[in-house]
C-alpha cells in the first residue's frame, strides 16, 4: 500500500474515531523555526508533527521508510493536523467542552493502544486529550447523529454493487509437479515426461494420490500429499483453470506441462460461486454507508472552512 493511501486513510479514521489531536493557544508571531504551520493564528509545532509521524510509523509501518516516503509523509500528516485545528475550532466556537471524566476516558482509551507507560507518556498529554474530546463530540453532534441511512439506501447500495458480495466459485485440488525446464535439455525433458506419465498410470491403476505426490512431487505441497486447498480463477495458472473447473471430483487430469514442469491434477472438492443474503449484511452495510457519509460531510466541511481560513504552512 502507497504511502498517500495510508495516511489519507488514516486521515478519516483519525477524525471519526477522533484521534485528530489539535493545538490551544493565543495568537502568536508567526515563527516558522519552531512551527510547521499556523491556523487562524494558532501555531502547529515542528515537535507536534514530528510526534504525530512517529505515531504513525510505530502503528503501520515496520520498514524503513525512504526520504521520498518521509517526505511525501510529513505533508499528508500536516494536512490531517490542519484538519484537526479546523475541526478544534469548529468545535470550540460552538460552544463545546471536554469534562474531567471525559478527559480521563480518552486517556484510558488511549493507554490500551500504548501498553509500555513510557511511550504512552512520550506521546499523549491530558491536554491533548481534551482536544480529542471536543473534536469527537463535535463530529458526534453535527455528523454522526445528524446521517441516517434508509433501507431503501441500504438495499439499493446491496444490488447495485452485488458482486462485492459475490464469493466466486472455489476449487480444490492437489497436485503432483516434477520439475523441469525449456532449457533442460531435450533427452532430460523427455525422461522427466515419462517418469510423470508413469505415476499417472499408477493413479490409474487405483494408486493413492497422496502417496504418490509425497513420494515423486517437487512442489512444496508434497507435504500435504498435493493438497492446494481451495482456489478460485485466478489464483492459479490458467493451464490449470481451463482443466480443473471441467472435471468433478475424484478425477484426474492429464499430464500438463507450464513453465515450472509436469503437472498431475485432481479435483478434491469444490464450492459453487456464493452471493451473501441481504439479511446477512444488511447491518455492516448500512454502518459503512453512514461512515462513508460522514466521511463526505466531513470532507466537505474541512475544505470549506479551510478555504476560508488563514493558514501559513512552512514545510
Amino acid at each position: 500500500m502507497s504511502v498517500k493511501k495510508v495516511i489519507l486513510c488514516q486521515f478519516f479514521t483519525f477524525i471519526i474515531m477522533a484521534f485528530l489531536l489539535s493545538a490551544c493557544g493565543q495568537k502568536a508571531k508567526l515563527d516558522s523555526k519552531t512551527n510547521a504551520a499556523y491556523v487562524n493564528g494558532v501555531p502547529i509545532s515542528r515537535h507536534e508533527l514530528s510526534m504525530e509521524m512517529s505515531r504513525l510509523q510505530q502503528r503501520f509501518y515496520s520498514n524503513k521508510m525512504s526520504k521520498e516516503q518521509l517526505k511525501e509523509m510529513k505533508k499528508q500528516v500536516l494536512a490531517i493536523l490542519i484538519g484537526g485545528r479546523i475541526l478544534y475550532q469548529a468545535g470550540t466556537e460552538s460552544g463545546i467542552e471536554a469534562t474531567p471524566s471525559e478527559i480521563k476516558s480518552a486517556l484510558a482509551k488511549v493507554r490500551l493502544q500504548y501498553p509500555g507507560s513510557k511511550t504512552f507518556k512520550n506521546n499523549f498529554t491530558k491536554a491533548e486529550m481534551r482536544r480529542k474530546v471536543v473534536v469527537d463530540k463535535f463530529i458526534r453532534r453535527e455528523f454522526a447523529d445528524k446521517t441516517i441511512v434508509t433501507d431503501e439506501e441500504t438495499r439499493k447500495y446491496y444490488h447495485d454493487h452485488l458482486a462485492d458480495f459475490t464469493r466466486p466459485a472455489l476449487i480444490k485440488i492437489s497436485q503432483i509437479m516434477i520439475k523441469t525446464s525449456q532449457n533442460d535439455p531435450r533427452d532430460k525433458r523427455q525422461a522427466t515426461l515419462k517418469k510423470i506419465k508413469a505415476v499417472r498410470e499408477k493413479l490409474q491403476q487405483g494408486a493413492d494420490f497422496a502417496k504418490l505426490a509425497r513420494k515423486y512431487s517437487e512442489d512444496p505441497s508434497k507435504a500435504n500429499g498435493g493438497n492446494m486447498g481451495f482456489l478460485m480463477r485466478g489464483q492459479m495458472p490458467k493451464a490449470f483453470e481451463d482443466v480443473v473447473f471441467k472435471l468433478k471430483n475424484g478425477m484426474v487430469s492429464a499430464v500438463i506441462s507450464t513453465g515450472y514442469g509436469y503437472h498431475i491434477l485432481m479435483v478434491t472438492g469444490n464450492k459453487p460461486a456464493y452471493v451473501t443474503p441481504y439479511a446477512d449484511i444488511e447491518k455492516k452495510l448500512k454502518g459503512y454507508l453512514k461512515q462513508r457519509d460522514i466521511q463526505r460531510k466531513l470532507e466537505a466541511f474541512i475544505k470549506q472552512r479551510r478555504d476560508n481560513a488563514k493558514i501559513h504552512i512552512f514545510i
